[in-house]
């Protein structure tokens, strides 16, 4: 039996489409983090913040009807910088309970952001740049003790856009179906099995997330010029077993 996906589900996933992190997906920009999954994949972050735009307090909900996904819990208002190059961003007084921090990631030119943990943003080119202004890209940085700071490293006069704040962040765990394949949505502890996306004919489902990698170039020459072409995959319910529509990667 499928399972029930109410609507926040469906909307959450229509907003953002699974993508491919090694190839391009989606070709703009993304957050990165090396050996696992984009955290921008299959996120949908909401502040429910109040009139005053203060968000202590609030509760930021990330794909929470998606197994794997996370949610967050703002423990400190909001603070949105913009900067240039690499620079520190230091945070007041870590509250109790936090073990993370939330962020929202902007270019205001093209080029590479990263974090410390190497979660990062690439904008191509002023395209890029327009998607990110008005989708910017989302996640959590996992905090150690004692830190209070969150460090961008870029290209000396790359300029960008930050927003964050404190935060308690917990994971919730990947399902497991009859065939024993987990499936939700991937997360900082890897990639399901089966991989949350919205088919072709707008039906909400899983694809394997073997079958997204698609072929990879063998030699320096090719990934130079490498241009993966789009490739259909099948969409099928939360059993791995039963197809109900395409989806499209490299597109």
């Amino acid at each position: 039996m499928r399972d029930e996906m109410d609507e926040s589900f469906t909307a959450a996933l229509r907003e953002l489409l699974i993508e491919q992190v090694s190839a391009e997906g989606r070709a703009r920009s993304r957050v990165r983090r090396p050996g696992r999954w984009s955290a921008s994949l299959g996120l949908l972050a909401t502040l429910l913040a109040g009139a005053s735009g203060v968000a202590a307090a609030a509760v930021v909900v990330i794909s929470s009807a998606l197994p794997g996904s996370q949610r967050v819990t703002a423990l400190s208002a909001p603070l949105t910088v913009g900067g240039a190059g690499t620079q520190t961003v230091q945070l007041n007084q870590r509250p109790p309970g936090a073990n993370a921090i939330y962020f929202e990631l902007s270019c205001l030119t093209p080029g590479t952001f990263t974090f410390a943990d190497g979660a990062g943003l690439t904008c191509n080119d002023q395209a890029d740049v327009a998607d990110t202004l008005e989708h910017p890209a989302t996640g959590t940085i996992v905090l150690g003790a004692g830190d209070a700071d969150a460090t961008i490293t870029a290209a000396h006069g790359d300029r960008w856009r930050l927003t964050l704040f404190y935060a308690s962040a917990t994971t919730t765990p990947w399902k497991i179906n009859a065939s024993g394949q987990t499936y939700g949505t991937p997360n900082p502890n890897g990639v399901p099995d089966l991989v949350a996306a919205i088919a072709t004919n707008g039906q909400s489902g899983y694809v394997y997330a073997s079958q997204l990698d698609g072929p990879q170039p063998t030699t320096p020459t090719e990934a130079a010029t490498w241009s993966p072409a789009p490739r259909t995959i099948t969409v099928y319910e939360s059993d791995g077993k039963t197809p109900i529509g395409h989806f499209v990667v490299g597109h």
